[in-house]
């Protein structure tokens, strides 16, 4: 006969297990979110340095950032100087840490010559456009033969660098680019009577309707203070905080896998706006314990898909496109925030409300008590992490710029990692090295996509096709 066990014992057991598959998971989770970025977002596939240039190239993101954070803020500078020093720094890091091919090797001591050739080409451009600009200013943009050559070349750059950063979506602001010629032979409300190559050179680098124009405007304010506070909040502890608090709250219902997937994705697009990000972040957990409670494999992709894609538009972080969308309307972000509350709120009930059906339609159970974390040991260990999100949004709410609530945020998040001594204290170096692959990532990702939108609208805008075809549409 075989030995029976005490209950006692047997909750033991039971309770270990169960210690024993969070550890599995959370050991596979950074490996298996890395190899899922890496195959789907061209911005993963970074080099990575070894030896004194990773020490000088966290640096000079650390520089960036402070440089951003001081200009943003309390600093005076002017825009098109500004967007053009941010269009400098962003252009370095694309060069340094984006291949040049995808065979290239990524393990580096330092960047191959070309890159650094193109950096010091990049670099000379802007500054020359940051010196003389005024000057062009006042003569009506009058530009002299080489500056039309400096142009050029700014523009072939700023092409290489979206070629690595975002593939397709370059060779998509070529073809709008070259609509600048091909225009004029085409009929009806899409031809125009074409333009010359020194209008298009004047109008892409020495104005602010292309290279420097609104897409990159927003970027050097918004979008960087906003992703920068996205950094800090993950490294005080919050992503695991969302995880813990998502398995306490659903984990036992019906289909409980499911719905930790749409709540984890929610909260977490509520300070990345990132759909791949969220995948890569909560998707490496709650996709196998979907399929292992019974879901099939293309139910459960499905759902982590959905759910992490309403992360873009999920207040108060949204994606890039809703800090353009402000500029664009005139309004400011707050208002963009509270217009998608009522949206992203229905739409993740309407998914809640799908993954249950499903779960009962299937006769699904939930996860197991030895699975799910208490919940007041959480909230007692990580609920103060929630702060400096609620901080956010109530200083938007209550008036204050995003840019001033971001700032503020980002202080918030560093005192309230030191709340409890569960939570890291080393926020701020953290971000440091979080700043290697965060920055790398969503700056470079964010803001090339973003100016290539620019482009398109300011493309449209130029050839008079939006009062044509848009207005009708838009009432």
């Amino acid at each position: 006969m075989g030995e029976i066990k005490p209950a006692s014992v047997a909750g033991t057991g039971q309770q270990e297990e169960g210690q024993i598959l969070k550890r599995e998971i959370g050991g596979e989770l950074d490996a298996k979110a890395q190899e899922l970025l890496e195959e789907k977002e061209a911005e993963s596939r970074m080099r990575t340095y070894t030896g004194p240039m990773a020490k000088v190239i966290t640096g000079l993101l650390c520089v960036w950032a402070a440089f951003q954070v001081y200009f943003t803020t309390i600093g005076t500078i002017s825009a098109i100087n500004l967007r053009a020093i941010h269009c400098i720094f962003l252009l370095m890091f694309t060069f340094l840490l984006f291949p040049t091919y995808k065979k290239e090797k990524r393990k580096r001591t330092a960047p191959p010559w070309w890159d650094i050739v193109l950096i010091v080409l990049s670099a000379s451009a802007y500054i020359y456009l940051i010196l003389n600009y005024t000057r062009i200013a006042q003569t009506g943009g009058r530009v002299e033969t080489y500056e039309l050559g400096i142009a050029a070349v700014a523009l072939i750059i700023v092409f290489e660098a979206a070629r690595r950063a975002s593939g397709n979506l370059a060779i998509l602001a070529l073809i709008f680019l070259s609509y600048n010629w091909f225009g004029a032979y085409l009929p009806g409300l899409l031809g125009h009577n074409g333009f010359t190559l020194k209008r298009v050179l004047v109008t892409q680098f020495w104005g602010t309707e292309g290279l420097l124009g609104t897409g990159i405007g927003v970027s050097a304010t918004y979008i960087f203070l906003f992703v920068l506070f996205g950094a800090f909040l993950k490294h005080s502890g919050f992503s695991k905080f969302i995880n813990d608090f998502s398995l306490t709250l659903v984990g036992r219902t019906s289909g409980g896998p499911a719905k930790v997937a749409v709540v984890a994705s929610a909260l977490l697009g509520m300070i990345n706006g990132s759909a791949i990000a969220n995948v890569a972040t909560t998707g490496t957990i709650t996709i196998p314990l979907m399929k292992r409670t019974g879901y099939k494999k293309e139910f459960a992709g499905a759902v982590e898909a959905v759910a992490s894609t309403g992360g873009q538009f999920c207040p108060p972080v949204m994606g890039a496109v809703a800090f353009v969308m402000s500029e664009f309307l005139n309004v400011s972000y707050t208002k963009v925030m509270l217009a998608a509350i009522v949206p992203a709120f229905l739409y993740y009930l309407g998914l809640l409300f799908s993954v249950h059906f499903e779960a009962k339609r299937l006769g699904l159970s939930g996860l197991s008590k030895e699975n799910i974390p208490d919940a007041m040991k959480v909230l007692k260990e990580q609920g103060h992490l929630v702060v400096p999100l609620f901080a956010l949004i109530g200083l938007m709410i209550y008036g204050y710029t995003p840019i001033y609530a971001a700032v503020l945020s980002i202080f918030a998040t560093i005192g309230a990692s030191w709340l409890r001594k569960e939570t890291p204290h080393d926020t701020g170096q953290d971000c440091s090295c979080y700043g290697r692959r965060c920055q790398k990532r969503y700056f470079c990702w964010c803001v090339l996509r973003n100016h290539w939108c620019n482009h398109w609208y300011r493309y449209l805008n130029q050839h008079g096709i939006e009062y044509g075809l848009f207005n009708p549409v838009c009432g």
